[in-house]
């Protein structure tokens, strides 16, 4: 843990501090560089069909796509694909990158955050993450996220 304190910590835990620490913490990796698409464990892209509507992909192989599987009509379930890929184990994801602004997924990335902020805590505070979280951070998310002594240890 480092003692250098970075963010401005006033009312709530900053939106891209959280995203950046579940990454590191979960060890995910979203690219939106097109040449890193088939050297992912997932893909999150857009296709047209024939008569010219959107529709969203999220898969894991793409030389075989399903239709009923991996096809969304909505991009905002894409969050929901990306997540359960993410429980699966998935740890690389190539998205393209106006998809990832229009699907949220920084959003969806808050939210694994929160669901496991207790555990990043712990692990900060044992010593078995190496990712940079400082005390004064640790201490905020206690309070913020109302972690007691006994919850955490």
């Amino acid at each position: 843990m480092k003692n250098d304190y970075k963010y401005s910590l006033e009312d709530d835990f900053p939106y891209e501090r959280a995203v950046e620490l579940v990454k590191k913490y979960m060890e995910l990796d979203f690219s939106t560089d097109y040449s890193d698409f088939d050297n992912v464990d997932c893909n999150v892209y857009n296709e047209s069909t024939a008569d010219g509507y959107d529709v969203y992909v999220v898969t894991n192989d793409t030389r075989s796509v399903s239709i009923c599987e991996d096809v969304y009509y909505y991009d905002h379930d894409i969050q929901t694909a990306v997540k359960e890929q993410i429980r699966y184990g998935d740890k690389t994801f190539f998205i393209d990158e106006d998809l990832y602004e229009d699907a949220y997924i920084d959003d969806m990335l808050c939210e694994l955050f929160a669901e496991n902020v207790e555990e990043i805590v712990k692990d900060a505070e044992l010593g078995l993450t190496d990712i940079d979280i400082t005390e004064k951070e640790i201490e905020h998310l206690k309070v913020f996220y109302d972690l007691n002594e006994e919850e955490v240890v």
